[in-house]
């Protein structure tokens, strides 16, 4: 597929898990599969450097959605056979389908009720709570013309909106009201210049420069 949704690199894993609010280690069994296993999302080859970026916008988007998945109560462990059933249903994009949040739902729902899916679902988890979970972080997936997404709004970064575009600024996080790079941003606090020496160099306030620090470096400002 010649598209630069699928094809180029926009993030590191390390990166990826920070922006998203993953950890490292359960990205990086997403990514590579656990024991070898073929990967939950669509990441690029891995390469000897670690810290090229091996991540697309469409495996951000993919991730983005597996933590919807965990959140709703399909368990961590039973991910990988939830998400084959759900292919064999809507295909290999099936986590960035808009489709997930409804027939998607139901599907997944009935597969737990077999021998094949028992023990998929928490049995605290509802099937109504777990499309109430989904839809809400759907709704930070924004679709375009075709069936796949055009932009991810990063969710947890308070009043501030931070989206990755995949035509803007090459997929690298930005504050959708500035135009700023968060990694520029993150990039001055980390040169130990001040919050409010970065906000003034960037006309930014110093609530955006803190919303900065903490998506890009994981840390307070």
């Amino acid at each position: 597929m010649d598209d630069i949704r699928f094809t180029m690199g926009v993030l590191n894993v390390s990166d990826a898990a920070r922006y998203l609010g993953t950890p490292r280690s359960t990205l990086n069994d997403w990514v590579g599969g656990a024991d070898g296993a073929h990967g939950l999302v669509h990441a690029l080859p891995s390469i000897p450097n670690q810290s090229m970026a091996t991540m697309p916008f469409i495996a951000l988007a993919e991730v983005h959605v597996l933590r919807a998945l965990r959140r709703a109560g399909v368990r961590p462990h039973r991910i990988r056979p939830a998400l084959e059933r759900l292919r064999q249903e809507f295909g290999e994009y099936v986590l960035v389908a808009r489709e997930l949040a409804t027939d998607g739902v139901d599907v997944l729902w009935d597969f737990s009720r077999t021998s094949q899916g028992e023990g998929i679902v928490e049995g605290t988890t509802g099937q109504h709570v777990m499309r109430e979970i989904i839809q809400d972080y759907l709704k930070y997936v924004i679709w375009e013309d075709d069936e796949y997404p055009e932009r991810l709004r990063l969710m947890d970064t308070g009043r501030h909106e931070v989206v990755i575009d995949p035509y803007r600024f090459f997929g690298q996080p930005f504050f959708t009201e500035s135009g700023v790079r968060v990694a520029d941003v993150a990039g001055m606090l980390k040169a130990d210049e001040s919050p409010e020496a970065v906000a003034d160099e960037f006309g930014i306030d110093v609530d955006s420069v803190r919303t900065a620090a903490r998506l890009a470096l994981g840390q307070a400002a």
